[in-house]
């Protein structure tokens, strides 16, 4: 009799640990468990050694992020961009159907200088567009285009403010000098505008690249204290003491070495 008690206690105890183990397995075969997996993620406390919202990613006196001021810099450019093609595209159509007259500034471009102009500006909007995309995506790889051509610009500025300086020094006229004066204002400023545009966006640039170690840290994190997680599994049948969470066994202030 007890002998087919015990048996029929094994078989309830199987009929009761099995469904557990295949709803266990299967959530981890078809991947139904994500949000558990990101709760657990979330138990690792990743503030504890990386503050995202830290001063050194704000820009404009502290007052935004810098992954917020690149993106106002790619749409302010975008806008831009889109506004003075479609002037020009305005006046090169009335150019061509002689609306204007033949002293009108864009009846004295040649050809080859609109062509390198529209050119320009298709690529100016390639990598707003890619500028954009990365940040939305976090793939930081997408901001070096927008990056490496910014700094070209920025050089060329500064050329030319040093070919107004040139002008300065040797005026022809009083109206060319008054004309050089706003040209080189007007030349500074944007230079300066570009220079803190780039330092802005590669600012974002190291922002994405900490946040993606850190990210990957935490994932290591969250795997290890999830090789130590049995809640999949009752523990009135396997009797196993939980662990205490990695974070706090490792990443920790006032830990001593180890001493013999």
């Amino acid at each position: 009799m007890g002998i087919k008690s015990q048996m029929k206690f094994q078989n309830v105890n199987k009929k009761r640990v099995f469904p557990h183990l295949f709803r266990y397995v299967m959530a981890k075969l078809s991947g139904t468990d994500t949000c558990d997996s990101d709760q657990r993620l979330g138990d690792v406390n990743l503030d504890d050694f990386w503050n995202a919202d830290a001063d050194k990613y704000k820009c404009c006196c502290r007052t935004f992020h810098v992954v917020r001021a690149s993106l106002f810099i790619a749409y302010a450019q975008m806008l831009i961009t889109f506004i003075f093609a479609l002037f020009f595209t305005l006046y090169y159509v009335q150019a061509i159907n002689g609306r204007l007259t033949p002293d009108h500034w864009i009846n004295q471009l040649g050809e080859r200088y609109i062509s390198s102009l529209l050119f320009a500006v298709t690529l100016q909007l390639l990598l707003v567009l890619l500028l954009v995309q990365g940040i939305r995506t976090e793939r930081r790889s997408f901001l070096l285009p927008f990056i490496i051509f910014a700094l070209i610009a920025v050089l060329l500025g500064f050329a030319q403010i040093g070919n107004d300086l040139f002008g300065f020094m040797h005026p022809s006229s009083v109206a060319h000098v008054m004309y050089d004066n706003n040209q080189f204002f007007s030349h500074l400023i944007g230079t300066l505008f570009q220079l803190w545009c780039v330092a802005t966006v590669w600012r974002c640039y190291g922002f994405l690249g900490d946040k993606k170690v850190i990210r990957h840290i935490g994932e290591q994190l969250s795997t290890t204290q999830m090789a130590f997680h049995y809640d999949g599994i009752p523990h009135e049948y396997i009797a196993m003491s939980q662990p205490p969470p990695y974070a706090d066994t490792v990443i920790s202030l006032n830990k001593q070495p180890l001493t013999t």
